[in-house]
């Protein structure tokens, strides 16, 4: 025999009908209802945080086209774009240039430039909450499936991350 507890019994000519209560029905449809919300957070949220990941992507790539041509610009001037000394990596002004090109708004940090061949070998582009860092194949020495180094290519990551804890001194 079923578990009766949470049902009435109503009994008509002999045929058992059974009722549930209106507060086990409420609560069905509430639990639905937060299982269909948590659902469709998340998915907004990968989109958001997905739609984000590409746009900052596609600036970064024209953050490296754009170090290209400032870098040749100042390869004119018999200079380098690139000065380890200075935190961003980049000499005074290139910054500056590299924003006027380029389309974005974010932070570049230049850690290795080729003069030889005056392109980026490994950059960082940081913007709100995604960070991407490209690092050329030729700097890694990674090679193709013909066993030569493809100077066009590279390898692209893009982060997202949180701010967990903030500390700041009083």
């Amino acid at each position: 025999m079923a578990n009766t507890s949470n049902i009435d019994k109503e009994s008509r000519e002999g045929t058992i009908f059974y009722r549930r209560r209106i507060g086990d029905w409420i609560r069905r449809y509430i639990v639905e209802l937060v299982i269909i919300f948590l659902v469709l957070a998340f998915a907004t949220a990968t989109t958001v945080i997905t739609v984000g990941a590409r746009r900052a992507f596609r600036e970064a790539k024209d953050v490296r086209t754009a170090l290209m041509f400032v870098g040749t610009q100042y390869y004119g001037t018999e200079s380098s774009i690139y000065d380890p000394s200075k935190p961003t990596g980049l000499r005074d002004g290139a910054a500056k240039d590299i924003a006027e090109i380029s389309t974005r708004k974010g932070d570049v940090y230049l850690y290795a430039w080729d003069d030889k061949n005056n392109e980026p070998l490994m950059f960082e582009y940081r913007k709100g909450l995604y960070t991407v860092t490209y690092v050329a194949d030729s700097y890694t020495g990674k090679t193709g499936e013909d066993g030569k180094v493809n100077r066009l290519m590279g390898t692209w990551n893009v982060f997202y991350s949180l701010r967990v804890l903030n500390y700041e001194s009083e």
